[in-house]
């Protein structure tokens, strides 16, 4: 709830542009992550962005 609740405090600031914010458990999207080379850690937050033009951008550092 805690991981959902930072997410939350930086979606709010952008909420007159363009951008959508999505959490998902990384059971339900583990075939997403594997496109992107993502082996996600469970006990980590994972990050994945794309832009309009479907490019897609993996954050590598900790997320904190």
């Amino acid at each position: 709830m805690l991981l959902f609740g930072r997410i939350l405090r930086v979606a709010k600031t952008f909420d007159d542009s363009n951008v959508s914010f999505a959490m998902s458990d990384v059971d339900d999207f583990e075939h997403e992550l594997a496109e992107h080379g993502v082996t996600a850690d469970p006990s980590q937050p994972t990050v994945i962005g794309h832009d309009s033009a479907d490019r897609s951008y993996v954050m590598n550092e900790d997320f904190s």
